[in-house]
C-alpha cells in the first residue's frame, strides 16, 4: 500500500427528517475522512439530511437516486465515479447501496465493504441474497456487532469476509434536557419505562405487554411506547391486552426519543428476533439510562448483565416483569446501572473506535 490516504467513495442513504438517526454512520465517515490515512467522497440521495454535515466536514458530496435495489440508472453512476475516481474501497452503507454498488464493481479493481446492522434475513440457500449480503463482488462485510459477524460468516461459502465494528456514539450528542412529558398527567410515583421502537412484531410489544400481568401490584409502572402511533387501530388493539391499558401510552413518532428516554426511569428493548445494535438503548445509555434488553442479536454486547442493565430471554414475558419490578423497586440500582451504561458507551461503542477499526480494515484490505 502507498503513502498516500485511501481513496473512499461511501454509498449512503438518508432520507428521514431526523439526523439523529444517521447522526453515527455520517460522525464514521467524517472520522475516516478528517484522519491523515483516507480521504472520502459521499454519493447519496438528492435531499439527503446528511449533506450539509458532509459538506461542513469538507466532503466532496455526490447524488443519485437510490430508491430502488436495482437501478441501471444509480449502477451506471456508480460506475462511472469509479472509473474516473481511481478509488480504493466502495463502502456501501445500507441494502439498496449494496445491491447497486456490489453490481457497479464487477470488473474494477475496487475493494468493496458492505454494512450489515441486524442477525437473519439472509441464506446461503436464497438466491436473492446473492443480490445484496452475499453478493460475490463484496470483499467485507462490516457487522455492528459480533452477533451480526458471526451469522453473516455463517452464511458465507469459502474464506471469512466479515468483521465488526461497533457504530460509534459521543456523548456529547446527548446534552439535552429531558423531554417534557406533563401532557402525560402521570401520578408523581410512576416509574417510566419507555420502548422506543418502530413497532414491529420482532421489536416485542406484544412480549412487554404480556409482561404487565406479571408486574408487581406496587411497581407502579408506567410503559411509554415511543414509534407506536395511537391512532393505529392494532396498536389500541394490543394496549387493551395489558392488565392495565391505562399505564400504557402511545407516543407515536419523536423527533426528540433519546430526550423521551432521559425522561424516563428505565428502557426496554424485549426484541423477539434479528437484532443488531440498537441505536435507541445506545441513546439512553448515553442519558445514563439502565435497560432491559434480550438476549437477542448485539443487544447482549451493548448491555452487559447486571452491569450496566439486564439481559432476558427473548419471548419471556415472566423474565421480563421479572426484571423490571427488580428495577422498578430499586432507584439506587437503577442510578448504579445507569451511570456504568454512560460509562460503557463512552469506553466501548466510541466513534473513535469506530473509526479506527474502519480504517484497519481497509488497509488490510489493500494489503
Amino acid at each position: 500500500m502507498s503513502d498516500r490516504p485511501i481513496e473512499v467513495l461511501a454509498v449512503c442513504h438518508a432520507l428521514r427528517d431526523n439526523f439523529n438517526v444517521y447522526q453515527p454512520e455520517a460522525a464514521q465517515i467524517a472520522g475516516v475522512h478528517n484522519s491523515v490515512r483516507a480521504n472520502v467522497t459521499v454519493l447519496c440521495n438528492p435531499g439527503a439530511i446528511t449533506i450539509p454535515y458532509f459538506e461542513q466536514q469538507g466532503i466532496r458530496v455526490l447524488t443519485a437516486p437510490l430508491d430502488k435495489k436495482l437501478s441501471l440508472k444509480t449502477i451506471a453512476k456508480i460506475r462511472a465515479e469509479l472509473q474516473q475516481g481511481s478509488y480504493d474501497i466502495l463502502h456501501l452503507f445500507n441494502n439498496t447501496a449494496i445491491s447497486n454498488g456490489a453490481f457497479a464493481a464487477l470488473f474494477t479493481p475496487v475493494k468493496v465493504v458492505a454494512y450489515r446492522g441486524q442477525t437473519g434475513n439472509t441464506s446461503r440457500w436464497n438466491p436473492v441474497s446473492y443480490l445484496s449480503i452475499l453478493h460475490p463482488r463484496i470483499d467485507m462485510v462490516i457487522g455492528v456487532a459480533n452477533a451480526v459477524t458471526n451469522y453473516v460468516r455463517s452464511q458465507q461459502w469459502g474464506r471469512d469476509k466479515a468483521a465488526t465494528v461497533y457504530k460509534g456514539h459521543d456523548l456529547a450528542w446527548y446534552q439535552g434536557s429531558p423531554a417534557d412529558l406533563s401532557a402525560l398527567q402521570l401520578p408523581s410515583d410512576a416509574i417510566i419505562v419507555s420502548l422506543v421502537a418502530d413497532i414491529r412484531p420482532r421489536k416485542g410489544m406484544h412480549v412487554l405487554i404480556a409482561a404487565t400481568h406479571h408486574f408487581a401490584l406496587n411497581s407502579h409502572l408506567h410503559i411509554l411506547l415511543v414509534g407506536a402511533d395511537p391512532d393505529d387501530i392494532r396498536v389500541r388493539a394490543e394496549i387493551a391486552k395489558a392488565a392495565d391499558p391505562s399505564r400504557i401510552h402511545a407516543l407515536g413518532y419523536r423527533k426528540d426519543a433519546p430526550e423521551v428516554s432521559a425522561a424516563s426511569d428505565l428502557v426496554v428493548l424485549p426484541t423477539t428476533k434479528r437484532e443488531g445494535l440498537s441505536r435507541a438503548i445506545l441513546e439512553a445509555m448515553s442519558y445514563a439510562r439502565p435497560a432491559v434488553v434480550t438476549d437477542t442479536g448485539g443487544n447482549a454486547e451493548l448491555v452487559a448483565d447486571e452491569e450496566s442493565g439486564l439481559v432476558v430471554p427473548p419471548n419471556d414475558p415472566l423474565a421480563l416483569a421479572q426484571a423490571l419490578n427488580k428495577l422498578a423497586q430499586d432507584a439506587s440500582q437503577r442510578e448504579i446501572l445507569g451511570n456504568a451504561a454512560r460509562q460503557r458507551v463512552e469506553q466501548k461503542f466510541s466513534v473513535v473506535q469506530g473509526v479506527e477499526k474502519t480504517l484497519v480494515i481497509y488497509e488490510q484490505l489493500l494489503r
